[in-house]
């Protein structure tokens, strides 16, 4: 896959409580509802979406960048409802092997694990079904619940961006995290 060749079907991922499938305009409404949380795009994107056509071209977006190969966002859902509660996916570098995850979802489902679970199938479709060597995630040093995500599925905290996020009206540090292949085992 580091010649560039895109995938010719998005793939569905499922685990035990979840199905992560490819975003719909359809979805907007409900991605509305979490994207345009304050609270929730604290440290994801610091600004919240104003309106749902703006949501649906982020979803546009994202099926741009996957047709082109650049990347991959996939919708969270609980198994058994169809409607969006996250999203999480990759933009990648076929060159060297390597991706950066990034995730979002939605407060009412916080501190349940579900996030947990979703990056847990990405890791794994990224490693053992894709190419990839490493996976890299940035994270503000404030994020502290998505910062024991990533230590939680064995990210290593890798060094620091002194003052490279503008948040609440100062600068803050950002963490850099990475996994690498070796880092793990599904067997």
């Amino acid at each position: 896959m580091n010649d560039g060749t895109i995938l010719s079907t998005f793939p569905v991922l499922e685990t035990k409580r979840l199905m992560l499938r490819e975003l719909k305009t359809s979805d907007a409404r409900a991605l509305f509802r979490f994207l345009s949380d304050k609270e929730v795009m604290r440290y994801y994107d610091r600004r919240v979406f104003s309106s749902l056509e703006e949501v649906q071209r982020n979803i546009e977006r994202h099926r741009f960048r996957f047709e082109r190969n650049e990347g991959i966002r996939w919708g969270i859902t609980i198994k058994g409802r169809n409607e969006v509660v996250g999203n999480c996916g990759y933009f990648w570098d076929w060159h060297d092997f390597r991706g950066e995850i990034s995730y979002v979802l939605a407060r009412a489902y916080w501190n349940r694990g579900i996030m947990t679970e979703a990056l847990t199938a990405l890791i794994y479709h990224g490693f053992e079904l894709w190419p990839l060597h490493r996976i890299e995630a940035n994270v503000s040093e404030k994020n502290i619940g998505s910062m024991r995500v990533l230590q939680k599925l064995g990210f290593r905290e890798e060094g620091t961006r002194r003052e490279r996020l503008f948040e609440d009206n100062e600068f803050h540090d950002q963490k850099m995290f990475a996994l690498l292949r070796s880092d793990i085992n599904f067997v």
